[in-house]
Formats: structure tokens, sequence, C-alpha cells
């Protein structure tokens, strides 16, 4: 656990962080809780509630005192789990997530102090005391979470740590059948949670050729819902690991890349955040926001539809071009990742 001298607000002394989910937004709340525990006093309590699916990513973290676990997001389990949350005498609840649910969380958690986001999404504002962490401009997620940090007026962290306790998993199993030696290794994270942010099989395709002549060992990376996307891929004879790793197995592949390749997706963040160098596939979502600009390895953004589709205007669910991604040239994708090992 990290100690500071700097004892901040003492009504911080027991604080719950509300994040449920997704992959990519829990990822990016990381960084926020590693300057959480280095702000305030030693003996802080710093809780986190989070959906099921996510609470493998928060095993071991060295800056958690525990976690708590949402089953589902039912009425009755939401009520249980609230009732949960308030036999610990929270006095300070921060919820980064924003939404409904999140927000009656937070509300049934009985801390005396609810601080969410000035933006009222899906009625959110309702539920907090202090809806005062600014949501509305164009800045990266990361800095956005770490708002909160000024409500407590805790220091924001002047380099975003890589999330190291996250990368133990042993995965020698999982990547022996690479062939190759010491050639270096690329994770291809083939899919995201929105259709349109995905790259097209086809360029895929023509990457991994390429970067197959240039000596490097693919490793194709997603959840099970592009499990046929990665059965075609793994025709080109990469190792296909797609919807078969946890999250922390999927942790531990992703920091022993040498580069990762993918699009806006969790997977592609939580390479970010274990600090593997990534080349981040852009078109339908704004990079300023949610690009991969925010670790501490070195990163590239590759976006190809900025002439049409300003950045600033981009609705991932709604994109502005439906081939986006797909103006983004195989090639490109494997210099920029030959340029990152080198």
């Amino acid at each position: 656990m990290v100690q500071s001298g700097n004892v901040a607000n003492p009504t911080a002394s027991r604080l719950l962080l509300v994040k449920l989910s997704s992959l990519g937004d829990v990822v990016h709340a990381l960084p926020l809780l590693q300057a959480l525990r280095a702000g305030l006093a030693p003996d802080a309590v710093i809780a986190w509630a989070v959906a099921k699916p996510f609470a493998p990513l928060l095993e071991n973290n060295p800056h958690l005192s525990w976690t708590h676990v949402l089953p589902s997001k039912r009425a009755a389990d939401v009520w249980k789990f609230g009732q949960e949350l308030r036999s610990h005498g929270y006095e300070t609840a921060f919820d980064a997530q924003g939404l409904f649910v999140s927000g009656a969380v937070t509300a049934l958690s009985g801390a005396a102090r609810r601080v969410g986001f000035d933006g009222n999404r899906e009625g959110n504002a309702l539920f907090m005391t202090d809806a005062v962490v600014p949501s509305g401009e164009r800045f990266h997620v990361v800095q956005r979470l770490l708002g909160f940090c000024d409500t407590l007026d805790i220091p924001r962290p002047a380099r975003i740590e890589p999330q190291t306790y996250l990368t133990t998993t042993d995965v020698s199993a999982l990547l022996a059948p690479l062939a190759g030696g010491d050639a270096p290794v690329v994770g291809c994270v083939i899919g995201a949670s929105v259709a349109n942010k995905s790259w097209t099989i086809e360029r895929w395709q023509l990457c991994l050729r390429l970067m197959g002549e240039a000596g490097c060992r693919p490793v194709l990376l997603g959840a099970a819902s592009d499990a046929t996307s990665g059965d075609a891929l793994a025709a080109s004879g990469a190792l296909n690991l797609v919807g078969k790793t946890s999250l922390p197995e999927l942790a531990s592949v992703l920091a022993k890349c040498a580069v990762v390749i993918g699009p806006d997706s969790g997977a592609t963040h939580l390479a970010v955040a274990v600090g593997t160098p990534v080349v981040g596939l852009y078109g339908v979502t704004d990079p300023a926001k949610t690009g991969v600009l925010w670790g501490s390895g070195p990163a590239m953004v590759l976006d190809y539809a900025e002439t049409d589709a300003p950045p600033a205007t981009r609705r991932a669910r709604h994109p502005t071009l439906t081939d986006a991604l797909a103006r983004i040239p195989a090639q490109a994708v494997a210099d920029a990742a030959l340029r990152l090992i080198r």
C-alpha cells in the first residue's frame, strides 16, 4: 500500500469508488485509484464497487482496501448491494460512472458526501450531493476521472504509472504454441464493443501477413463475441487466443507483447495500462477523449477519417462514417507497429 504524508479532507477516511463497468471504463479509473491512495492518509479505507464480470481486474490491487462485487443490475440485487455498502460506514462516495444504476448504488451506500460529474446523464445528478466534476470539456477520460482528486485537494499524478500488479499471471502455457524464439510478439485486438470501432477482416489479414514477413509473431486477442473473426484470421498463422483468456490472463499476455494493435476497446486500453506500446486505430471515436496516449508506454494514434469526420463531432454508436476504420491502410499500421518495436 502506498503511503503519503499528505493528509487530505478528513471526510475521505472511508471512501467508496463506484465504477461498475465496462472493461475500458474500469481500466481508465485505475490511475484515479492510485492517486487517491497516494494522496489520502496512510490508514484511509478505499473500496471499489464493481460489476461481477470486471472484478478480476481489481484482484490484488495494492491501492485497494477491498472490493464490493455487484452480482447483477437487477433491482433486487442493487438494493441488497446497497445494504452491504451501507454497513461499512463510508463517508465519501465517488460516482465515477455517472449513470442511473451507479448513482443509485452511490446513494444506497449511505455516504453523506456523494460526488459525481456535472453532466446529468440518466438523472444521475439527483443521487449526488456534489455534482461538480467537469465532464463536458474535450479532454481525455483519464484526466476527467482525475478531476475527482480536485474535490479532495489531492494532487493529480505527474505521470501515470503502469499497473504492474495486473501482469503477474503465468501465461506461458497460453503462449507456448508461438514459434520463433525471441521474435517480437504483436498483440492484435480484433474487436470492440461497438462493431463500427473494429478494423475490417481484410485489413487485419494483410497486416498480419506484413507483420509475419517482418519477423514478428502475431497473437489474436478479443472477447468471445469476436470468436468467428478470430477463427477466420487464425488461418494466417497467428496464434488465436480470442475468447480464451480471463482478464488477468489477458493483461499478462498484453504485457508480454512488444507492441499491441487495436481499436478503441477495453483490451487496447488494458495494454496501455500495463505499459505496453500501442498503435490505436480510430475513426468513429474521438482520440482526444478515449485515445491511447494516456499511459506510460509509447503510443501512436492512426486516424484516417479526420477530414470527413472531425473527432469532436463523433459518436461511436451513430458514426458519421461507417467506413472510418476501413480507411486505415494495413501498411500504415504495420509500419507504426514496427516503429514502436524498434
